[in-house]
C-alpha cells in the first residue's frame, strides 16, 4: 500500500486536519518541481559557488526571519548550509535552493511541521492533565482501601504518617522512582488534607468492601439494617441498575435544592462557612450519572471498576497520540526523501537533525527509535514486541505515562493473582502490533461468510416482500388483505426497512471517514500500530451488523408470506413476534457469530428502557437518537393499537384509524418521549435554547398527530379540518427549519459553499489548489434539504386528497415509506454534523466517569519544561477529564471550524455562534466534579 493511502486510512478522523498533508506535498513536487532543469550554474567552480551560496543563503535567512516564517522554533533550517556542512555534494543550483526555501523551509517546516508539532504539544498537555487527575483518583482510592483495612480488618499500618504529600515533576508523575500509596500523606492541617478527610468521612463497611460517600455526611454514623436480606437484595438490584445505566437520577440543576433539603434534615447550618471548609458541599456525584441521594456510596469494588475503565481509556488515548506522532514523523521523512529524489538533493539527513533539535515531535521519537523502526519495517513474526521503558519522562513522556498506567492497572487495582493475570491479558489487547497476524486474516474471512449469508437472506426477503406487496396493491379495498393484513404487516415492514437502511447509513459513514461508532456507542476505535483507524470494510463491523439484521428481516418476510398465503393474521403474527424475540435472546453459541452481538442487544434494551422512562435518566446520544427514529415510525406504532383491537374484539371494522383513538395516542407517544427528553436536558443543563425550544417543537408534533386522529374520527369534517391544517403547517415549518439549521447546521455564512457550511465531509475531498469542494459533490446537500422540506409537508395529502384516497391503505403505506426514507437521509447528515463538532474539539475518546470528586489544590502548581510548552502558554490544571474546552483558560489549537467556546457577547453575536453548534447539546456527556477551594465547578460536560 502506498504511504499516502496508508496515512489516509490510518488517520484519526477527528484529528485529520492536523496530520501532514502528504498528498498536497506530492502534488507540489509533481506540478511545481517535476521538471527539474539542468541549470548551467552547476558547472561553476566549487569555491565560487560556495561564496554565492553563503551570500544567497544569508539573504534568504534574513528575509525569512523578518517575515516570521520560522516562528519561535529555534534557528532557521538552513543556517548550516553556509558553514562547514557545505561540501561538494551539497552544491545546489539556484533552482534547487529556491525549491528548498519554498518547499522545505516555508511549507514543510513553516506550515506543516509547525502545525503538527503544536497540536502534538497540545495533546501532551491534555494527557498530562488527565494523568494528574488519574493519579489523584488512585491516591484517594488507596486512602479508602487503607481506611477500611485499618478500621475493619485490624491492619496495624496507619493511614497517615509524617511524610510529605507526593511531589510531582513537570510531567505530573511522582518524583520518586515508584508510585507511593496515599497512605504516606501528611496529617498536618492543610486544605488538601481537609478535602481528603471530608471525602472519606463516609467510610463504612459494606459486605466485603468498604464504601465512600460523595457527600459531606452530617453525622458519619453507620446505618443499621433492619432486614439484612432485604437490604442485600436492594443493594444488588441497585448495583445491577447502575451497571446498566438504568438507575434513576435527579437533574443536575436540582443539586443545590437537594443540598438544602439534606442540610435542613440534618439540622446543619447552610452557609459560606461550611462550604469553604471542605469545598465539596455542593459537588455533583461522579459515579457515572449517579445523581441520586447526597449520601450515595462508592464501594471499593465499584471504584476499582471505574478506575480500571478510566485507565484503559487513558491508555488508549496515549496510543492514539503515539500513533499520531509516529506516522507524522514517517510522513515528513518520506516527503523529504521524495523531495531529494525529485530535485536530486541530499536534505534528508539535515532535515532530520534540524527537526530533532527543534521539535518535540521528532525529539521524542528519537528516544523511541527502536519502536518506530519495528513499526515501519515488514516483519512476519507473530511474537509481541518488547515493551520499552523510558528512563526519563522528558525523553518520551508518552512512554513514561504508559509504564505508570500499566503498573497502576495491574498492581494497584487487583486483589489476587487471578486479577493480575486478567488485567495483564486485557492490556495485551492494546499493545501495539506491527504485523499482519492470523487474527486479522481470520476476521476478514469472517466478514466474507457474514456478507455471503446476509446476501442470501436479503435476496429471499426481497422476493417475499415483493410477493406480499403485489397482493396488497392489487387487492380490493374492502378485502381482508387490504384492511387487515396490509396495514399490520406494512408497519412491520417499515421497522425492518429502517433497520436495513441504517446499515446503509453505516456504510456511507464508513466510506466518508465519519467516526460513527464513537459518536453513537462511545467506542474508542483502537487497531494495531498505525492501523489505528484502518478503513478496511472487513474490520468495520458492518458485515456483522448486516448479518444479524438479515436474520430478523428474513424471518419476518417468511411469516408475512405465509400469512398472505393462507389469508390469516393469527397465528402468523404471534409466530413472527415470538420468533423475533427468541432470536434476540438466544444464547451466544446458538447461531454462528451470535456471541459478537451481546453488547449490541444489551445496548438496544437499555436505550429502549431509557426512552420509555425518559424523565428519569439523563439524555445520551443513543437515547435521543432512538427517539428520533421512532418518531418516523408512527405508522408502525399505531399498528400496535390496531392489532390489540383485532385480538380483543370481533368487530374488525372498528379497529381502523377512522374509529380508534388508541391509534392516535400511540402515534403521539414518540413525540411525547422526545419532548420529555428535551425537558430533562433543560433540567440538567439550564439552557433555555435549544432545549425548551426543541421541547416546544415536539409538543407541536403531539398536537399534529392528535389533530390528525381527530380529523379521521370526525370523518374529515370541516370543523376538524381547519385546526388540523393549522397545526400541521406549524409543525412542518418548525421541524423542517430545525432539521436544516440545527440538526444539520446548514444555512451558515460560507464564502465558498452557499447556504451550507465550511466543512462538508459528504462532499468528498477539497481541491488541493483553492480548497473548494466539487460542485457536483455539494449538490447532495441541496438535494437533501429539498427532500427534507418536501416530505415534512406530506400532511397535505390528508388535507386536500379525496376521502377515498385518504382512507386507502396504500396511501398510508406510501406516506410512511417516504417518511422512513426522509429519516434515512436525516440520519446521515445528523451524524456527520456531530462528527464536525468532535473534529473541532479533537475529541477521540469517551469521557470515562470517575469514582471520586477531582480534588484540586491550587497551591500545588505543576510547572512545565520549556521544551514541553507551546508558545509559553500557561495551562491551568482545572481542565476536567472529559477534555471540554468551554469555560477553560486553555490555548486551543488552531482550527478551521467555528469556535464552540462559550463567551459573553451580545444577543445576536451569541446566537450566531450558538445556533451552528446547538445540535451538540441534544445529549449529555458524562461529567466529572472538580473540587476547588475557591469555587465549585458545575460543568456538565456540555459544548
Amino acid at each position: 500500500m502506498k504511504f499516502a493511502d496508508h496515512l489516509t486510512e490510518s488517520a484519526i478522523p477527528e484529528w485529520k486536519d492536523k496530520y501532514i498533508d502528504y498528498k498536497l506535498g506530492k502534488k507540489k513536487l509533481k506540478y511545481q518541481y517535476g521538471k527539474f532543469p539542468k541549470d548551467p550554474l552547476r558547472t561553476i567552480s566549487s569555491s565560487k559557488l560556495s561564496t554565492m551560496s553563503r551570500n544567497q543563503s544569508s539573504l534568504s535567512i534574513a528575509r525569512d526571519m523578518a517575515a516570521g516564517r520560522f516562528g519561535n522554533k529555534g534557528r532557521p533550517y538552513h543556517r548550516d548550509m553556509s558553514n562547514e556542512n557545505l561540501n561538494n555534494n551539497d552544491i545546489y543550483s539556484s533552482f534547487q535552493k529556491q525549491a528548498i526555501r519554498e518547499f522545505i523551509e516555508r511549507w514543510l517546516i513553516g506550515e506543516e511541521l509547525t502545525k503538527c508539532n503544536d497540536f502534538y504539544q497540545w495533546l501532551l498537555e491534555e494527557a498530562k492533565k488527565k494523568f494528574s487527575i488519574l493519579q489523584g483518583q488512585l491516591q484517594i482510592y488507596d486512602l479508602q482501601r487503607q481506611t477500611y483495612l485499618n478500621e475493619y480488618v485490624g491492619v496495624a499500618e496507619s493511614m497517615y504518617n509524617n511524610e510529605d504529600i507526593i511531589s510531582t515533576n513537570e510531567y505530573g508523575v511522582p518524583s520518586t522512582d515508584s508510585y507511593r500509596p496515599m497512605s504516606t500523606i501528611n496529617t498536618e492541617p492543610s486544605i488538601y488534607n481537609d478535602q481528603m478527610s471530608s471525602i472519606l468521612t463516609g467510610c463504612e463497611p459494606d459486605g466485603l468492601y468498604g464504601s465512600i460517600s460523595n457527600a459531606n455526611s452530617a453525622t458519619g454514623s453507620r446505618r443499621i439494617n433492619r432486614d439484612e436480606d432485604d437490604e442485600s437484595l436492594k443493594f444488588k438490584l441497585k448495583e445491577f441498575l447502575k451497571q446498566n445505566m438504568l438507575w434513576p437520577s435527579w437533574p443536575d440543576k436540582t443539586t443545590q435544592w437537594r443540598d438544602m433539603i439534606v442540610r435542613r434534615n440534618a439540622e446543619l447550618p447552610y452557609g459560606d462557612g461550611a462550604s469553604t471548609k471542605t469545598g465539596i458541599d455542593t459537588v455533583k456525584e461522579t459515579f457515572a450519572y449517579d445523581n441520586i441521594a447526597q449520601n450515595s456510596e462508592i464501594t471499593i469494588k465499584q471504584a476499582q471498576k471505574l478506575l480500571g475503565d478510566a485507565l484503559l481509556e487513558y491508555y488508549l488515548y496515549l496510543q492514539m497520540i503515539k500513533t499520531f506522532r509516529d506516522i507524522n514523523v514517517t510522513g515528513f521523512r518520506k516527503m523529504v526523501k521524495k523531495f531529494d529524489k525529485t530535485l536530486q538533493t541530499k536534505e534528508l539527513e539535515k532535515f532530520m537533525k534540524y527537526a530533532k533539535d527543534n521539535y518535540s515531535l521528532f525529539k521524542h521519537v528519537s528516544v523511541n527509535i527502536q519502536l518506530l523502526a519495528q513499526q515501519m519495517q515488514e516483519n512476519t513474526s507473530n511474537q509481541p514486541t518488547t515493551d520499552l521503558t523510558a528512563t526519563n519522562p522528558k525523553d518520551d513522556p508518552i512512554l513514561w505515562w504508559e509504564t505508570k498506567v500499566k503498573d497502576w492497572y495491574i498492581n494497584e487495582l487487583t486483589n489476587s493473582p487471578s486479577d493480575v493475570k486478567k488485567h495483564t491479558k486485557t492490556l495485551k489487547k492494546f499493545i501495539v502490533e506491527y504485523t499482519l497476524t492470523e487474527q486479522i486474516i481470520h476476521r476478514n474471512n469472517r466478514s466474507i461468510i457474514q456478507m455471503s449469508t446476509a446476501s442470501l437472506f436479503l435476496g429471499g426477503s426481497i422476493a417475499l416482500f415483493i410477493y406480499t406487496l403485489s397482493l396488497s396493491f392489487n387487492s380490493d379495498p374492502a378485502s381482508y388483505t387490504h384492511k387487515i393484513l396490509f396495514p399490520l404487516w406494512g408497519g412491520w415492514f417499515m421497522a425492518l426497512l429502517m433497520m436495513l437502511l441504517f446499515q446503509v447509513n453505516c456504510f456511507i459513514w464508513h466510506r466518508t471517514s465519519i467516526n460513527y461508532r464513537f459518536i453513537m456507542l462511545g467506542e474508542t476505535q483502537t487497531k494495531n500500530g498505525t492501523k489505528l483507524f484502518n478503513n478496511d470494510f472487513a474490520t468495520s463491523g458492518i458485515p456483522l451488523q448486516l448479518y444479524t439484521c438479515m436474520y430478523f428481516i428474513f424471518w419476518g418476510s417468511i411469516c408475512a408470506g405465509f400469512s398472505y398465503k393462507f389469508q390469516r393474521l393469527i397465528p402468523w403474527a404471534y409466530i413472527c413476534f415470538g420468533g423475533s424475540v427468541l432470536l434476540f435472546i438466544l444464547p451466544k453459541n446458538s447461531i454462528p457469530y451470535w456471541d459478537k452481538i451481546i453488547s449490541t442487544r444489551r445496548w438496544l434494551v437499555i436505550r429502549t428502557i431509557r426512552l420509555i422512562c425518559a424523565p428519569l435518566f439523563p439524555v445520551e446520544f443513543g437515547d435521543f437518537f432512538i427517539g428520533d427514529i421512532i418518531c418516523s415510525l408512527t405508522y408502525s406504532m399505531s399498528d400496535l393499537a390496531m392489532f390489540s383491537c383485532l385480538v380483543a374484539t370481533d368487530e374488525k371494522g372498528m379497529c381502523g384509524s377512522s374509529h380508534s383513538k388508541a391509534m392516535g395516542v400511540l402515534a403521539c407517544l414518540p413525540s411525547y418521549w422526545r419532548m420529555v427528553q428535551c425537558l430533562r436536558r433543560y433540567a440538567d443543563s439550564g439552557d433555555v435554547f435549544p432545549h425548551l425550544f426543541n421541547a416546544g417543537k415536539y409538543s407541536f408534533g403531539i398536537f399534529y398527530n392528535a389533530s390528525l386522529c381527530a380529523y379521521r374520527i370526525a370523518n374529515h369534517a370541516p370543523s376538524a379540518r381547519t385546526p388540523f391544517i393549522i397545526l400541521a403547517l406549524i409543525n412542518a415549518v418548525l421541524t423542517a427549519a430545525w432539521d436544516i439549521v440545527i440538526d444539520w447546521s446548514l444555512f451558515q455564512p460560507s464564502r465558498n459553499n452557499l447556504f451550507l457550511r465550511d466543512d462538508l465531509y459528504l462532499a468528498g475531498k477539497k481541491n488541493w489548489k483553492d480548497g473548494t469542494y466539487e460542485g457536483k459533490r455539494k449538490s447532495v446537500y441541496y438535494a437533501a434539504m429539498i427532500w427534507d422540506v418536501l416530505i415534512r409537508f406530506q400532511w397535505v395529502v390528508w388535507a386536500v386528497a379525496p376521502s377515498t384516497i385518504q382512507q386507502n391503505a396504500v396511501t398510508s403505506f406510501f406516506v410512511a415509506f417516504v417518511e422512513v426514507l426522509r429519516r434515512f437521509v436525516w440520519i446521515i447528515f445528523r451524524v456527520e454534523n456531530e462528527h464536525v463538532a468532535n473534529v473541532h474539539l479533537f475529541k477521540v475518546s469517551s469521557d470515562a466517569p470517575l469514582p471520586y470528586p477531582v480534588v484540586f489544590n491550587p497551591d500545588i502548581d505543576i510547572e512545565m519544561n520549556n521544551t514541553f510548552t507551546s508558545d509559553d502558554q500557561s495551562f491551568k490544571s482545572t481542565l476536567s477529564f472529559n477534555g471540554n474546552l468551554q469555560d477553560q483558560n486553555v490555548a486551543e489549537p488552531s482550527s478551521t471550524y467555528h469556535s464552540m467556546v462559550r463567551r459573553r457577547a451580545s444577543v445576536f453575536d451569541g446566537l450566531s455562534r450558538v445556533i451552528p453548534w446547538a445540535h451538540a447539546t441534544d445529549f449529555q456527556r458524562p461529567a466529572i466534579s472538580v473540587v476547588d477551594e475557591r469555587r465549585e465547578s458545575d460543568s456538565d460536560g456540555e459544548i
